[in-house]
């Protein structure tokens, strides 16, 4: 689908051309950003099969969230209520984590989140959501028991041969959840392209290249370029450091957001962490709005109160404030080319599919 975006605000967190383009377009054909400038389209590009009027809009690169666990949505309520949500989530069959993830996805999507790295132990229903929704999903199976880690590697293995950049969705990498399972050769048994996500104090037990932490203890001191921080450590949140959702009721980065600028950061480098950066971190190639990217985008409505703008964007730090805040409402989010939120609704995925899902989580949180 050839997609135009016109007359908008574009926030392009590039480095190497103009970040902030007041007024201008967007071109994506084939899924990737053909063109970018500012007025209006030139007269040689082709006819676009959709035209997005930007008036009073801002674009931005889609965000990423570089970790969570996407079974763990329906239960994020109730973590601080119930001891039992491992047994829940022990409990749940492949299509159970299948209707849950699309529930997932579909509300990381409504708050501009295009890619998620996602921790589910089974691969497969992960990635079979991602496609029904549309979002682009790094799927790193946890590996928590010492007993299971050859299962693990065998099933890294088995997720890399049929699905590893088979589809412009998916990538398979994998995660450490225990330092207990590490034995120091686990970046052997994920893909050559890929990092090895370890969580917490494993740190500690396991370095080298190609891995990435997940709220490191402080006395690792780690660089924030390899360091993912969830909602409950971002005071040790550097920038360049990316985000990762563990059970934040709001199933967003709007947290994160909010606890980086309280400590004084620059609204830039906040939203780089979760766009450019975020995504070099995992191979995606998106996180910027510039020619031969991804088209991977998020406009944002501001013609309503508070953030109402009567006239065109121009100061990119001003844009950046915006975009990281919890007002502007996500009016359409794009991803590889295919409009996956429209006006505020998603429209990949059909209402039975959603009523499906609440029925089952109704069944399932039963059992607690």
């Amino acid at each position: 689908m050839r997609i135009l975006v016109e007359d908008a605000s574009i926030l392009t967190m590039t480095t190497r051309r103009e970040n902030l383009i007041s007024r201008g377009y967007i071109f994506i054909d084939g899924g990737v950003i053909k063109s970018v400038g500012s007025g209006g389209p030139p007269d040689d590009i082709e006819t676009p099969d959709l035209v997005i009027g930007g008036k009073g809009r801002l674009v931005i690169p889609g965000m990423v969230a570089l970790y969570t666990r996407l079974s763990l949505y329906p239960f994020r309520g109730a973590i601080a209520k119930t001891q039992r949500i491992s047994e829940l989530l022990g409990s749940m069959s492949s299509t159970d984590i299948h209707l849950v993830s699309i529930l997932s996805l579909a509300g990381l999507a409504m708050r501009g989140i295009t890619a998620v790295l996602a921790v589910d132990t089974k691969v497969e229903p992960v990635i079979k959501a991602s496609e029904s929704v549309g979002l682009r999903v790094i799927a790193a199976p946890c590996l928590e028991n010492p007993y299971e880690r050859d299962q693990w590697g065998q099933e890294v293995g088995a997720a890399y041969r049929r699905w590893h950049r088979r589809s412009p969705l998916s990538l398979i990498t994998g995660s450490i959840c225990s330092k207990d399972a590490i034995k120091g050769d686990e970046t052997s048994m994920v893909p050559e392209d890929m990092p090895l996500i370890v969580y917490g104090d494993s740190c500690m037990r396991i370095r080298g290249d190609r891995i990435l932490y997940v709220d490191p203890h402080p006395e690792c001191d780690p660089d924030p370029y390899v360091s993912i921080y969830t909602e409950n450590h971002m005071d040790r949140w550097k920038p360049g450091a990316g985000y990762g959702i563990d059970s934040d009721i709001s199933w967003s980065l709007t947290r994160h957001f909010m606890v980086a600028k309280s400590r004084g950061y620059n609204p830039l480098d906040i939203l780089g962490s979760a766009t450019l950066w975020a995504s070099d971190k995992v191979g995606l190639g998106s996180g910027v709005i510039e020619p031969g990217r991804p088209g991977d985008i998020v406009i944002l409505d501001l013609t309503q109160p508070p953030w109402w703008v009567p006239g065109s964007l121009v100061d990119e730090l001003i844009a950046a404030d915006i975009a990281i805040s919890s007002i502007p409402r996500v009016e359409t989010v794009i991803v590889g080319g295919e409009i996956i939120i429209d006006n505020g609704e998603i429209l990949s995925v059909g209402r039975e599919i959603f009523s499906r899902a609440y029925n089952r989580i109704h069944e399932i949180l039963g059992r607690g």
